[in-house]
């Protein structure tokens, strides 16, 4: 997708919205725990089903464009750890790294109460910031070496529920589910998918509040 074909969509979603509704925008922030691993097939097709979740750490800064009407965008940066662990000939082998990420997505949100269910899709592109494996007593430079690719590309599913303290101010509950798309893996005829999910609590603060008239 070019950039000109992705800032059409954000535009005709941002009209749609003014047009149908009133809106307000909104500063997100919020924190959590990423519960991390890999999705690996060998090069005989075969998929190693034991690794085991890093339990590691997220936060992100986001801003939200949200309608009446339950549709919303949102966008977010952010950083989260990954990896995973894994037990092979006794040796304790581990994958610790580090992305800066960067996401936009759609999302609905019923907004009929005080507390609020929400759903958003948001594709999502991460850059690789550190990275080392261990095993034994052993430390691997991942990004020094280049021995997994640097950049990530994926989908966040988040549903989640979000309740208002007042008119500007309001708390959440997401569980962020992570499908990586990008094969890391440098091996030939081999593949390695980042997965996991995260539970962030996060604060939303609305920082301009539109109105519009109905569209007839």
């Amino acid at each position: 997708m070019n950039k000109q074909l992705l800032k059409f969509i954000i535009l005709s979603l941002v009209l749609f919205l003014n047009k149908y509704s009133a809106a307000q925008s909104n500063i997100t922030f919020d924190a959590g725990q990423v519960f991390s691993t890999f999705k690996f097939i060998d090069s005989q097709g075969i998929q190693e089903k034991n690794f085991t979740n890093n339990i590691t750490g997220c936060f992100s800064l986001g801003y939200q464009y949200k309608a009446n009407n339950g549709l919303f965008i949102r966008s977010n940066l952010g950083m989260r750890k990954g990896g995973a662990s894994l037990i092979f000939n006794e040796i304790d082998f581990k994958w610790n790294v580090q992305y800066a990420d960067a996401a936009i997505g759609v999302g609905y949100m019923i907004n009929k109460w005080r507390l609020k269910p929400y759903f958003s899709a948001s594709p999502y592109f991460a850059y690789m910031l550190k990275g080392e494996q261990t095993f034994g007593p052993s430390i691997y430079d991942i990004k020094k070496n280049k021995s997994m690719a640097s950049s990530d590309y994926g989908l966040y599913f988040s549903p989640g529920l979000k309740i208002a303290l007042s008119n500007y101010v309001s708390f959440y509950a997401e569980y962020k589910y992570i499908l990586g798309l990008q094969n890391l893996e440098k091996s030939a005829n081999q593949t390695s998918f980042n997965r996991g999910f995260s539970i962030n609590l996060g604060v939303s603060i609305t920082i301009i509040k539109y109105s519009y008239a109905t569209a007839q």
